[in-house]
Order: C-alpha cells, then sequence, then structure tokens
C-alpha cells in the first residue's frame, strides 16, 4: 500500500503520514537495524532504515514511543499488540482507528480519510499550498527586520489573499504579522511626528510612510493608516501635493 504511486501523491499533499515502528519484524521476532548507503549527490555515507525509505530507524522507533507516551501534548494512541495497525489523527487531537482491511486498500483509505477530514469544518491544505504560505510569511518576517515594510505587507496579503481557505492556524499567524506590521508602522509615524524635522519634511515623511502600508487586507486596512490620514490632513497644507 504504501507503494502505490497515487496513493503516496495524494496523501503526500492531502495528510500528514507518520510511521511508528520499534523495529521488531518477521518470525524470528528480531528487531531489523540500520544499514549505511551512500548519497548519490553528495557521496556522503548516511544510515537509513531497510523497511521504511526515507526514514531512519531511530525515527520510527522514536515515533512508536511518541504516540504512546503522548509527549507535548500529543493525542495518545493505544498501541494493541500485532502488528500492523493503522490510525487517524485529527488535528483537534482525535483518534480513530482505520479497519486493517481498509488500511491496506490505498482506494478505500483514501475515502476513509476524506470522509474523516470532512468532520472539521475547515477544508484539508495541500501540502505544496502551505509551503507557498510558510514561504510568504518568512518573507514577510524577513522584509519587516530589514525594515521594508511594504514587501512585508505585500508577502502577508499573498497568503490573506486566501483568507476563505485558511485554517484557523493561518488566520492567525497572518493576524500577527500584520500586527507585527502596524505596531513597526507606529513607531515610525511616531519618530517622524516627535523629530525635528520641519512640517514639510514630515509630510513628506509620512506620505512615504503611508504609500508603504496602504495595501489593504481582507480585514481591512491597517488600524495606523487611520492615524496617518488624520495627521496628513491636519499638515498636509504646509506640503500641497505635487
Amino acid at each position: 500500500m504504501l507503494e502505490n504511486k497515487d496513493f503516496i501523491t495524494w496523501s503526500s499533499e492531502s495528510c500528514v503520514v507518520v510511521c511508528g515502528h520499534d523495529g521488531v519484524t518477521g518470525a524470528n521476532n528480531k528487531a531489523h537495524e540500520p544499514v549505511e548507503e551512500t548519497d548519490a549527490k553528495t557521496k556522503e555515507k548516511k544510515s537509513v532504515c531497510p523497511l521504511y525509505p526515507g526514514l531512519t530507524c531511530d525515527e520510527h522507533k522514536a515515533i512508536r514511543q511518541d504516540v504512546e507516551a503522548a509527549k507535548d501534548g500529543l493525542p495518545k494512541i493505544e498501541v494493541p499488540s500485532g502488528f500492523p495497525n493503522s490510525w487517524m489523527v485529527g488535528p483537534d487531537g482525535k483518534v480513530e482507528k482505520i479497519d486493517q482491511k481498509v488500511a491496506m486498500a490505498p482506494g478505500a483509505l483514501q475515502d476513509a480519510l476524506i470522509a474523516f477530514q470532512k468532520t472539521y469544518e475547515a477544508k484539508p491544505l495541500p501540502f505544496k499550498k502551505w509551503e507557498g504560505y510558510k514561504k510568504q510569511l518568512v518573507d514577510a518576517e524577513k522584509a519587516l527586520g530589514d525594515g521594508k515594510l511594504k514587501l512585508a505587507l505585500a508577502a502577508v496579503a499573498k497568503v490573506d489573499g486566501d483568507a476563505k481557505k485558511l485554517t484557523p492556524g493561518l488566520v492567525d499567524l497572518v493576524k500577527a504579522k500584520a500586527s507585527a506590521i502596524n505596531e513597526k508602522a507606529v513607531a515610525q509615524l511616531t519618530e517622524v511626528k516627535d523629530g525635528t524635522l520641519d512640517v514639510a519634511a514630515k509630510v513628506k515623511a509620512v506620505r512615504a510612510l503611508r504609500a508603504e502600508v496602504g495595501q489593504k487586507l481582507s480585514t481591512g486596512n491597517l488600524a495606523v493608516l487611520a492615524d496617518i490620514d488624520a495627521w496628513l490632513k491636519e499638515n498636509a497644507a504646509a506640503a500641497p501635493a505635487k
């Protein structure tokens, strides 16, 4: 089942696949051992699991321990004797065992996973979409750190453009990034207003700041924009727009 290309393609985009195993296999009940292989590109030798491609033995053993011990608030899974066993785990920690006949049939397993996902209000977020969102949020953080508010807000806006499709966690991340940009803009506005520049120079600087943070999000403009516009209304006469 784990070698079915169609299932691999679907599951890679639609869910997180986790394999936990203590390493015991076969009739002799002995644990399999990791093997060394040479990376085709780097030519470096690395330890890999002979049973699960892409994992090390340490990784699948640790996962088995984690789900049984339920550390760090993770959902606990009661692992019975005998293998294999499969479970679906929801984002809220709900655990539901999968009938083994279903778990071993790619089509039936995919149907079961889709049905399980539909029990949650939020739609599943494809992995490639998540990777794209994550990159934009990282770009926003970097731009913010560099003081480039326009670039930071533009990156956040690219994620916010899918506001109706975002998971609650992503919505919170977008709000947090927008709030951080707003705070930085408020600080810059205060610095200009309290600075030693003449009024005309201040107006020019505040107009430039407005251009930096004027992009609208699905929730509306950044709160600082109202303060900027109010200040400009009071002082713009000192430096009329060209």
